[in-house]
């Protein structure tokens, strides 16, 4: 594992969130033009500070650090942890920004225990921005099937399963340092892009800024000034350019500016740990 790069995705997660926030639900240039780490009107909230996004991602590394390894059952109790009393979210004890595909699978398993949740139609990003984790899990484990069990727990959709795919051949690119050509690039206009909360388009998103910039924070800033669903198109966006880049090329400025950094790290850093083992 090019420990880098590693950091990088689930840094570039972090930061993307918390980035893309302020606007998040804007339209398209309806909003000021972000490039630092701003409050974040949304949800009156100071720089900084993450998501669902960022929760839902933390909830998986956290649970694998403390399991000792991969165990489905726990990420999806760790998920209904987060929704119910607030674990890991940026405002201590208290959830937000839940989507409602997410609340209503997180829901039914609380009711029956199902791990498999979700429908056909349920092709929302909730399961591709907090992609990392289980993506790195996955490959340390030689187990891919895991990057459609975690994402099933709230999204049982082909489509997404698809999206996870994709996703997951870029991240695959990105980490042996070749440049994706797997999504929209430079012949895409910025106005042909979609700023949905859909997953394919989040993704194609995320993509055509990775493949029009040529650094992680010129790239992030034209990701997440799409507008719409732009913490998590910024998340997705953290996520590819920091498989690509590296932890290295996060401006420094942007991780300290994230609520209790070094917590933060510090869990990405036990994951890291833990997939060397």
């Amino acid at each position: 594992m090019d420990r880098n790069k590693a950091k990088g995705m689930l840094w570039g997660l972090i930061v993307g969130d918390a980035f893309g926030s302020p606007i998040q639900f804007s339209g398209r240039d309806s909003h000021p033009w972000i490039t630092e780490m701003v409050a974040c009107p949304v949800f009156n909230l100071p720089p900084g500070y993450w998501t669902d996004d960022g929760s839902m991602a933390m909830c998986i590394m956290d649970s694998f650090v403390r399991k000792g390894g991969y165990d489905l059952k726990d990420i999806a109790g760790t998920f209904l942890k987060w929704l119910n009393e607030g674990y890991l979210s940026s405002i201590e004890g208290h959830s937000f920004d839940v989507g409602c595909a997410t609340y209503d699978s997180l829901a039914a398993f609380a009711r029956t225990g199902s791990l498999v949740n979700g429908h056909e139609e349920s092709q929302g990003n909730g399961s591709v921005m907090r992609f990392a984790p289980s993506y790195l899990i996955a490959r340390a484990l030689g187990r891919p099937e895991i990057i459609h069990e975690v994402s099933d727990v709230t999204h049982a959709s082909a489509t997404v399963r698809e999206v996870c795919d994709r996703f997951a051949a870029v991240l695959d690119e990105h980490l042996a340092d070749t440049r994706t050509k797997k999504g929209p690039g430079a012949e895409l206009k910025r106005e042909q892009v979609n700023n949905s909360g859909w997953a394919v388009s989040t993704l194609d998103a995320a993509l055509w800024a990775f493949n029009t910039t040529e650094s992680f924070a010129d790239g992030l800033i034209a990701a997440v000034n799409l507008g719409g669903d732009s913490d998590s198109i910024g998340a997705v966006y953290g996520q590819l350019a920091g498989a690509f880049y590296g932890f290295d090329a996060i401006p420094d400025r942007w991780v300290k500016a994230v609520k209790a950094w070094e917590k933060v790290d510090a869990l990405i850093e036990r994951l890291l740990n833990a997939l060397e083992k």
